[in-house]
């Protein structure tokens, strides 16, 4: 039988709530005009503001030790000529300086006003043509290559004067004895004469505004060695001096490892010092003026600097990057991303042991995985969790100790911690040292290199650490992406005085974890109470198991908020009941507040029960059985409750004595039984010919009969033991005769026992002894199920001996572990004492195909859950079942063997959905009537959507539960029973509707599906990203 399940519902919700299915970004591309014919200054001061001066001092940064001078570099062809002027050439000491990639030098001349910008209007023409601009200082290029400029001030570059505050479209003259530059032009023209803009950089640029409460506005573009290219505004930042430049890693630890947040200027901060030449590990990325050009080599040779001597020494030369198209952009936002304790439970942690962060990824960088602690939304700050680590392309796992920032584990509640992974593939960061203030924060665009559309413009920062003062950005950390179109990172009030502040860039977004982390702590009890404690063999007996969850007020030592019990699911309850008690059945039964008994009956000697509690919650567990006619003295049972697995107890007390423990034991006295010499007689499946698990016509029964003497003082004479099989129902099976003593047992075997024309168990030539004390003889042997089904099969086992209490004894019926269940006392004596329940024959039943009437197979869906960002969406309970009052099917009396009780989740969603958000749908199925064979069940995923392939695990995008157990599903043709058919790709049919599918579509094989528990009822549940 083939099924196929129509999205019927989602169209439905389409159509009628108006979900958003894909978010429409209108981006308006406003120019930004430029007069042609400069490169450096005027790029600097187009946009307002107040001007940044170019320091030429004889000091260095008093945090970061960069010298307060540096030069400009220019590639040129041959043929081409570079145009060079200062506002401080021939004042004093003022001159320009240029060295060619040969590491020649020379300077520009003095006097004619050659190579003086003189006033604003020159420095925004440029180079002199057409009668405007200024003269330039023109430098043929003889040797092609990257060529190195230095503009000094008029003090030589000795000085430590600051410049006066001043507008950006105002030039003043410069003085004798300024230690920076006021204009400074780098432009380079082609054999034509015309302007080649995009040629000039910077790996750094100390600037300088004259006082603090004054803002900057320039605009550069940082080229990476990857490819990517940025637009950069300054945005009014307030930074009085400051060294400008980007690198790969911001701030560092000692071992140069990007730390990814913000710091204090004391001790001083690590970083890859601009200055310095790259290394494999650390890059210092290009600032150019103007859009690259883009006839810029990918790399050339560059002379280097020692910039700490005045004037500059020459180091020699150096390959280095300059301009390429990128690759393309990573795609990591449906990589899985999963958390699981450290007992491997998934979403779920022991604030005492923590877990691990799993994850893939096809980039090889750096990641930073924060825990939203303080849970209000922001991950980052206060005294939430950062792990950064480098990666690897494939999987990379990532230990967390469960404890927050200070080392605090965390407190336990029902509400999940969020978190998220921010992948770090060719970040870019941009370090300020003391930057003051920043009102309006940076404005950070990732750009197409050729056409300059912006493709993205998050940046990322934390804060956290140096928030030690008003003024800081809100919010503190944005480690989850800011929209820097309207300002990003902003801060006030001197906020930034004495600190490293860091805003950097990704090529990737953060992926979320989908539901959280759940810490989880809960206190369990058990209590064991016997029905009676004084009994005689072969009685029934009763246990009454009663666990709990504590309520929080019950915690000791009292739990400080917000830390809570919480509610747990995968208690597990055991009571290895002795083999001398059989016929063991159980039941469970929740009786105070809220909790399931997963497994609520069963049957056997290993009780094993699976129970779901909240706090408070209060289960009785009530054992059956029936004490062996055998058993005599002592007998202690010990019951034991366990927490799941990634669940803290805080006191796990293992004294049975102990009212509040995790242990509880019930001691029986039992007492011999008056029957002795004592026999029983028990039936276990030997060959289950079917394989149906149930006794039935063709199978192999094997009989096991035991008699034993406990009588302590009387020996057992002459003894002699028989059996009579009905052949009209059973056939034996030759060969299958065994016997065995202990106890110093004389009692010999006879090897010729058939059941029907032998039918002596023992030797009857050599009649035997039981001394006493327990000696025993067991007898076993096996017989053929012949009768049809429907019929009962009673056999019962005669032993005659003298010197016992009674001369004839015959067998009363016993279940142990592994055996058939049999009848124990029927009620009706008829032998051995007058009582009714030492003389049961030993009665099974053959079963056989059971007429459950037509066969049906339903199925319910529902919505189980929303995500927007990795939180699950707000205000809607997934978790309880709601009633459809059109669908008649999802509250059918099968549903009931689900550990929920019924289906759950919304069958309507009223709420708008946006890209990005995920959807997850659960398909319950249940059978009943007959056996359904060859179910497949086949989901087309809506329009609008697209499959979310790791939900459940890496590749794995369905969750099957059949059986009582879940099991994730891979999304290819493989072992498992699901597959996910990719958009367009030919699907099985008929279980699919259609022969293709344009969103693909989620394929289950669910095989042969029974009328009856725990096999005829499950679900599958998968996830879709709203596009």
């Amino acid at each position: 039988m083939k099924y196929f399940f129509r999205n019927n519902l989602q169209q439905k919700l389409i159509k009628h709530h108006g979900w958003l299915l894909g978010t429409l970004v209108l981006t308006v591309m406003l120019g930004w005009t430029q007069a042609v014919g400069a490169e450096g200054s005027r790029e600097l001061t187009n946009n307002g503001g107040n001007r940044p001066f170019l320091d030429s001092r004889g000091d260095s940064d008093p945090v970061a030790q960069i010298p307060r001078r540096t030069t400009i570099q220019v590639f040129v062809n041959p043929g081409e000529n570079i145009n060079l002027g200062s506002s401080a050439n021939g004042v004093n000491d003022g001159i320009i300086r240029y060295t060619n990639p040969n590491g020649l030098t020379n300077t520009c001349p003095i006097g004619g006003n050659i190579g003086l910008i003189a006033n604003r209007a020159q420095e925004l023409a440029g180079p002199l043509r057409n009668g405007e601009g200024y003269i330039p200082c023109r430098v043929p290029v003889d040797v092609p290559g990257i060529w190195t400029i230095e503009f000094i001030g008029p003090d030589g570059g000795t000085g430590t004067q600051n410049p006066p505050p001043t507008l950006a479209n105002i030039l003043p003259a410069q003085n004798n004895n300024d230690s920076f530059v006021s204009a400074w032009d780098v432009t380079v023209r082609d054999i034509a004469g015309d302007d080649i803009d995009g040629r000039a950089y910077a790996t750094y640029i100390p600037l300088n505004i004259g006082d603090n409460g004054l803002g900057v506005n320039s605009i550069t573009f940082v080229q990476t060695q990857r490819g990517d290219l940025f637009r950069v505004n300054l945005n009014g930042i307030d930074p009085f001096g400051f060294i400008f430049f980007a690198n790969n890693k911001g701030f560092t630890d000692a071992a140069g490892n990007p730390m990814f947040q913000s710091v204090f200027n004391t001790p001083a901060p690590n970083f890859h010092p601009p200055n310095a030449p790259d290394t494999t590990e650390d890059i210092t990325f290009k600032l150019f003026f103007n859009q690259p050009s883009l006839d810029l080599p990918i790399e050339d040779l560059v002379a280097l600097f020692d910039l700490t001597s005045n004037p500059p020494t020459f180091l020699g030369t150096t390959n280095t990057f300059l301009r390429q198209d990128p690759p393309p952009v990573p795609d990591l936002q449906n990589l899985v991303f999963e958390f699981r304790g450290v007992d491997g439970t998934p979403g779920r942690a022991d604030p005492t042991k923590g877990g691990e962060f799993i994850f893939d990824t096809t980039e090889a960088g750096n990641v930073q995985i924060t825990i939203d602690v303080n849970r209000n939304g922001v991950l980052g700050d206060g005294n939430d969790v950062i792990l950064t680590s480098e990666t690897l392309v494939g999987s990379n796992i990532i230990p967390w100790d469960g404890r927050d920032r200070n080392g605090n584990p965390l407190p336990a509640g029902e509400t999940p911690y969020q978190s998220a992974v921010s992948f770090f593939v060719g970040d870019v960061h941009f370090p300020f040292l003391d930057p003051e203030n920043n009102p309006t924060g940076l404005i950070i665009e990732r750009l197409n290199g050729r056409t300059l559309e912006v493709e993205d413009s998050l940046v990322y920062y934390n804060d956290s650490l140096i928030n030690d003062q008003p003024g800081g950005p809100n919010p503190i950390s944005g480690l989850l992406g800011v929209d820097s179109r309207q300002g990003a990172h902003d801060f006030d009030q001197s906020f930034g005085d004495a600190k490293g502040i860091d805003t950097w860039t990704s090529l990737a977004t953060p992926v979320f974890l989908v539901d959280g982390i759940l810490i989880q702590k809960a206190e369990l009890t058990i209590d064991k109470v016997a029905s009676t404690n004084s009994l005689q063999a072969g009685s029934p007996i009763s246990f009454t198991l009663t666990v709990r969850s504590l309520p929080n007020d019950q915690a000791n030592p009292l739990l400080i908020p917000p830390d809570t019990f919480t509610p747990v699911e995968g208690i597990k309850v055991t009571d290895n009941v002795p083999d001398t008690i059989g016929n063991v059945t159980w039941t469970c039964e929740v009786t105070t507040g809220v909790g399931t008994c997963v497994t609520p009956t069963g049957t056997g000697n290993n009780v094993d029960a699976t129970l779901n509690l909240s706090p408070g919650a209060e289960v009785t567990i009530t054992v059956n059985g029936v004490i062996s006619p055998l058993a005599g003295g002592e007998l202690v049972n010990t019951a034991i409750v366990t927490v799941p697995p990634d669940t803290l107890e805080p006191n796990p007390q293992q004294d049975p004595n102990d009212p509040l423990g995790n242990i509880a034991t019930a001691t029986l006295n039992i007492a011999l039984s008056p029957v002795q010499p004592i026999g029983i007689k028990s039936s276990r499946l030997a060959i289950d010919a079917d394989n149906s698990g149930n006794l039935t016509t063709g199978d192999t029964v094997e009989y096991t009969i035991m008699y034993s003497n406990q009588d302590p003082d009387q020996d057992v004479f002459d003894f002699l033991a028989t059996d009579t099989i009905d052949t009209s129902k059973v056939t034996f099976v030759p060969g299958s005769y065994s016997f065995d003593t202990s106890g110093g047992a004389t009692v010999t075997a006879n090897p010729t026992f058939d059941g029907s024309t032998e039918i002596n168990l023992t030797n009857p030539n050599v009649l035997g002894t039981l001394p006493r004390g327990g000696s025993q003889v067991i007898m076993k042997y096996q017989v053929r199920i012949d009768a049809p089904p429907g019929t009962q099969i009673s056999n019962q086992a005669i032993a005659t001996s003298r010197g016992g209490r009674l001369d004839r004894v015959v067998t009363d019926a016993f279940s142990g572990t592994g055996d058939l269940l049999t009848l124990i006392d029927d009620g009706v004596n008829t032998d051995n004492l007058p009582a009714t329940d030492d003389d049961d024959p030993t009665v099974i039943s053959v079963g056989g195909a059971v007429n459950r009437g037509e066969p049906t197979f339903v199925l319910v869906k529902r919505i189980t859950n929303v995500i927007k960002n990795g939180f699950p969406i707000s205000g809607i309970n997934f978790g309880i079942p709601i009633d459809d009052p059109n669908d008649p099917n999802d509250n059918l009396p099968g549903w009931s063997q689900l550990s929920t009780g019924a289906p759950v989740g919304v069958f309507q969603f009223d709420q708008s959905l946006e890209s990005g958000d995920l959807v997850e749908y659960t398909i319950y199925f249940l059978a009943d009537g007959a056996q359904i064979d060859n179910v497949k069940l086949c989901d087309p995923i809506p329009e609008g959507t697209t499959f979310f392939r790791n939900s459940f695990g890496l590749n794995q995008g369905m969750l099957l539960n059949q059986n009582g157990t879940e099991v994730a599903q891979t999304n290819v043709a493989d072992t498992d029973q699901g597959r996910f058919f990719s958009p367009l790709a030919p699907l099985v049919t008929p279980a699919c509707p259609k022969q293709i599918e344009p969103q693909g579509a989620v394929f289950v094989d669910l095989g042969d599906i029974p009328p009856t528990a725990p096999g005829n009822v499950g679900f599958v549940r998968f996830r879709v990203r709203i596009e």
